[in-house]
């Protein structure tokens, strides 16, 4: 099962947010052994100070000796890229955080590096990722240097989408409460609340916004399915029309970040559908359940199918591009059918949680199922 995914707005080296590191580290399997990945500031003149500042910090405020994944671009001798794929695999902790976001997806994008990365936090290691890394590796990463320093026209560009494996369609943005400006609003990662309207509005309907505050964590637990807020604020959650606000001390479902709408299809930058690893089962499952019982049903069986055996895979997503729009009232038998080879497929992948929902996706439209040893058995109500 991955380690936790931590997002921080900033403040990732603050004297106040040792005590957040304690914590997650208290989480690992064995002992800590962080390890510091500079490339989102690999273009900057000063990296090697911005590395220093990591080093101090552990070594002083956690007590750690930090390692350095150097790999300030794609473009490193191989040697040097082999001396940060050791160094990833010799960490169970990877912090990354200031830079540039687009840069740091730029050379992250299908790099070995990056891979690496990720295979060591599906084996369990965990993902700290403040700032600029935690806009990168979402699905839509907002260019603030760009939009905020450059004066470029408002755009999103294309994010890593770590989390498109498991449903979620995320637009990442730390520094949400920033006051920076001081004379001039610079709230959602300097944009101001105005000029971020107009930016999520060329976002699709299929997208949510995570806004993470300053000196603030959110811990997404993918086993668990629980999203945890850690800090000094508190994140805001942004789905179609509505809002809802997580204080630090709280918790919330993983539920609440996944689209009101479904995304187009699920994509991934490590897998293809029916390849992810079985130990994700239970984290998938309730994303899966969640899914359905909002009412999204395709979108719910396309996840489920993620980790279903092939012959049920298929069938999960033979349903879900049938069902992706809803039925006509009364419900025609066909589509009962569908729904009824779905449930079984689900229950054969031991997604019980998930066919419960179909189950009672039926009975909300008057339909009552009954098991018996020669099958599912249906009657509508009157």
């Amino acid at each position: 099962m991955p380690g936790l995914l931590t997002l921080i707005g900033s403040g990732e080296t603050a004297a106040g947010m040792a005590s957040l590191h304690r914590i997650l580290m208290a989480r690992l399997a064995s002992e800590p052994r962080p390890a510091f990945l500079d490339t989102p500031a690999g273009f900057e003149l000063g990296l090697a100070a911005i590395q220093e500042r990591f080093l101090e910090y552990f070594r002083t405020r956690l007590g750690l000796n930090l390692s350095i994944i150097s790999y300030p671009s794609r473009d490193e001798p191989p040697a040097a890229v082999g001396r940060a794929l050791a160094a990833v695999q010799q960490s169970n902790y990877l912090l990354a955080g200031p830079g540039s976001p687009t840069y740091a997806v730029r050379h992250w994008k299908d790099s070995p590096l990056f891979e690496a990365v990720l295979q060591r936090w599906r084996d369990g290691a965990q993902l700290v990722f403040a700032s600029s890394a935690a806009v990168a590796i979402g699905r839509f990463a907002l260019p603030v240097y760009e939009i905020y320093k450059v004066g470029q026209d408002l755009h999103w560009t294309a994010g890593l989408d770590i989390l498109g494996p498991v449903g979620f369609s995320l637009a990442i943005v730390p520094h949400w409460d920033n006051t920076q400006g001081g004379t001039h609003d610079t709230r959602a990662c300097f944009m101001g609340l105005e000029r971020f309207d107009r930016l999520r509005a060329l976002l699709p309907p299929s997208a949510v916004v995570l806004g993470i505050d300053e000196h603030t964590a959110c811990s997404l637990d993918l086993e668990s399915n629980r999203l945890d807020v850690r800090g000094r604020g508190g994140v805001t959650l942004l789905r179609g029309d509505q809002e809802r606000r997580v204080p630090a001390g709280e918790h919330a479902s993983l539920a609440d970040l996944l689209p009101l709408v479904p995304r187009p299809e699920i994509t991934s930058p490590w897998t293809r559908a029916g390849d992810v690893p079985a130990s994700q089962a239970n984290g998938l499952a309730a994303l899966a359940a969640a899914r359905i019982a909002a009412g999204d049903i395709a979108g719910g069986l396309r996840l489920a199918s993620l980790h279903a055996p092939a012959d049920l895979a298929s069938v999960l997503q033979m349903a879900a591009d049938e069902l992706g729009t809803p039925p006509p009232s009364p419900p025609p038998q066909a589509w009962i059918g569908l729904l009824l080879r779905a449930r079984e497929a689900l229950r054969s992948a031991s997604l019980w949680a998930a066919a419960d929902e179909i189950r009672q996706a039926l009975a909300e439209r008057g339909i009552t199922l009954r098991d018996t040893p020669e099958g599912t058995l249906w009657e509508s109500s009157p």
